[in-house]
């Protein structure tokens, strides 16, 4: 395939508002989505499977009790033949898409815990596969119910409607009301810390790649359980607890251990804690927590999950996640 055109990129430095490695990271994202061709998604195992021979007809692999056609070069070179001619007017771009939309919804159900896996965070889980020429914006400001928002990356429905949002992130977090706003929203929401994502994201830009990734740390679709949303969205919040390298695997919503309604420096104090475990450790954070006012994003997110499971009669108005996958 012939590669893509070279591109140039300005960033600016000495901006308050944000820093150049935010500034990079945002305008690669942007890039990639913008560029986002089947190719990029439509690399189907050459086996005897159904969707193999919807895509590549006769040049599918045979089953075991099936003729072999063709030589496995002929074969080979025809399948890549038909995934680097593949445009978003052929049919089968809707088979793969529709494929990939349904088993989006169980990736998402099977939820990774470690988002440095090769297979967690799949962007074709998050966003819906066709063209964005005239659907991405950066920097697109609309009102999400009533809270004027406005996104690193918007992507568009085709009905010129916000559907999915990436926010990156690096010297700051966003405020409790935003997530809530999003956990509450139809909106597929990703996020990305630039620190993170910089090294792979370079690395991709360099040529056209037969797969759409980039380092998604936390994400969810407009369809997930809000439960699922809020733990997620809880996990950003504990970043500065973590170590570069470091994930999540349960949480529980406990009694601060530091609460003593008898001791008159405890008694006003917060009364709800965090318990947590990584790939490492358990952590505590009721001591950190018992100093925390209720104007703190954490706290305003565990009161929100709380008082959701009891409008919606759950048995025990905690979350903990199940050990994923892959940790």
């Amino acid at each position: 395939m012939k590669p893509l055109p070279i591109g140039t990129m300005q960033v600016e430095v000495y901006n308050i508002e944000e820093s150049p490695l935010h500034q990079i990271v945002k305008k690669l994202i942007y890039k990639k989505i913008l560029d986002l061709e089947p190719y990029n998604f439509n690399y189907v195992y050459g086996s005897s499977s159904d969707l193999a021979k919807k895509i590549y007809g006769p040049y599918a692999s045979p089953g075991f009790q099936e003729r072999e056609v063709y030589d496995s070069n002929e074969r080979d070179k025809k399948q890549k033949e038909i995934r680097e001619t593949m445009v978003w007017s052929d049919p089968k771009v809707k088979i793969l898409t529709d494929y990939i939309s349904e088993e989006s919804k169980s990736n998402d159900r099977i939820y990774e815990s470690n988002p440095f896996g090769h297979n967690s965070g799949k962007a074709v889980t998050y966003i819906p596969l066709k063209s964005y020429k005239d659907k991405v914006f950066p920097e697109f400001s609309f009102f999400l119910d009533g809270l004027p928002i406005i996104p690193d990356i918007t992507l568009m429905d085709d009905k010129g409607k916000p559907e999915t949002i990436i926010e990156i992130l690096y010297t700051s977090l966003p405020k409790a009301e935003k997530l809530i706003k999003y956990i509450e929203s139809d909106l597929n929401v990703i996020f990305v810390f630039a620190d993170q994502a910089i090294k792979t994201l370079s690395m991709d830009m360099a040529c056209r790649r037969d797969y759409f990734k980039f380092p998604i740390r936390e994400a969810w679709l407009k369809d997930t359980p809000i439960k699922e949303k809020v733990s997620r969205a809880v996990n950003i919040l504990l970043q500065k607890k973590l170590k570069a390298d470091e994930f999540i695997i349960s949480k529980n919503i406990i009694k601060n251990t530091q609460y003593d309604p008898n001791n008159k420096w405890k008694k006003d104090r917060m009364n709800i804690g965090l318990r947590f475990q990584t790939d490492r450790r358990e952590k505590d954070l009721s001591h950190d927590m018992i100093l925390m006012k209720e104007t703190s994003c954490l706290i305003i997110l565990l009161r929100y999950m709380k008082k959701h499971a009891q409008e919606n009669k759950m048995i025990i108005p905690v979350f903990k996640e199940e050990r994923r996958r892959g940790s």
